[in-house]
């Protein structure tokens, strides 16, 4: 009897600190599928998974588990508290703050426990994210608010946070020169829901040798040089839909906006040397973005 009464309060003071934190960004059987460039070239599906509730750390969490290398360490512990997210950082060895929920447009926070290096080799352990705008999207018959933001130069992430589901790019901010390249949501998946950011299905295997195969017109676009100097160069087939190149500076400005289909040419001569991100889209979906520098 007295076994069974500490089963019930511990499940009674689990669901209490549940209900305490607020909604719950990852449900047991969340699902985040990104692009992940492989050694072998080919574009593999990179998951994250929510796979149980646990107590860690004093904190009520989410166990999530990755299918291969990336941000964050496998398993990753991360809790939801008044529309907000925190993970628990190896790093620093405690909950650091990921996402704000109720950020405002000029607002910012602190992503702390996550490494990367500045030009000169020093270690940083905190990228700061700045809301510069708030729109809305319309996906799967539903509507999703936007957050658009802006972040350090020596940390790769995305420009676009959607809530319930989290960054356009990658679940956290990680090392500008990571081994493997993993980026690009996919899909968002839970027991009850479902978001779909790409128009193929969410497990898509596809080489980059050649775009014969690739799921749709976005893999059969090429963006290049990189370094580039006086111009980037779109190419694309003729036959595909109308879409959008973005070039953002370091600190998330546009500096470049060109619609395409075909061929294009982009003047740069104008722009100082640096580090640059660009973004492409069609009817409003990021369909991929990429990294490049200007010499």
């Amino acid at each position: 009897m007295k076994k069974n009464l500490l089963v019930y309060l511990l499940a009674f003071s689990a669901i209490t600190n549940l209900s305490a934190q607020g909604s719950d960004f990852a449900p047991v059987g969340a699902k985040w599928y990104y692009s992940e460039l492989n050694f072998a070239l080919k574009v593999i599906p990179h998951v994250t998974e929510s796979v149980a509730k646990e107590n860690y750390q004093g904190k009520w969490c989410s166990k999530l588990v990755h299918s291969s290398i990336g941000p964050l360490p496998s398993p990753t512990y991360i809790y939801t508290q008044n529309d907000t997210v925190f993970f628990y950082s190896t790093v620093t060895n405690q909950f650091e703050m990921l996402y704000d929920f109720t950020a405002e447009v000029g607002d910012t926070w602190v992503v702390g426990g996550v490494l990367s290096f500045d030009n000169e080799g020093n270690a940083l352990f905190a990228d700061t994210i700045r809301v510069d705008s708030i729109s809305s999207i319309a996906i799967n018959g539903g509507s999703l608010k936007v957050w658009h933001i802006s972040h350090g130069i020596f940390y790769d992430w995305g420009r676009r946070i959607f809530e319930r589901v989290g960054n356009e790019s990658l679940f956290a901010p990680k090392f500008a020169m990571w081994e493997l390249e993993v980026g690009g949501l996919r899909c968002f998946e839970t027991p009850d829901t479902a978001f779909h950011f790409v128009p193929y299905p969410c497990d898509t295997i596809y080489s980059t040798i050649s775009t014969t195969d690739a799921p749709n017109a976005a893999d059969g676009i090429a963006v290049f040089p990189n370094p580039f100097h006086e111009a980037i160069y779109i190419r694309s087939d003729p036959l595909s839909a109308p879409g959008t190149f973005l070039l953002f500076s370091p600190i998330g400005n546009v500096v470049r906006r060109q619609k395409f289909s075909g061929s294009v040419e982009i003047g740069t001569a104008s722009l100082p040397a640096g580090i640059y991100f660009w973004s492409l889209e069609m009817e409003g979906v990021m369909l991929r973005s990429g990294k490049c520098v200007k010499e």
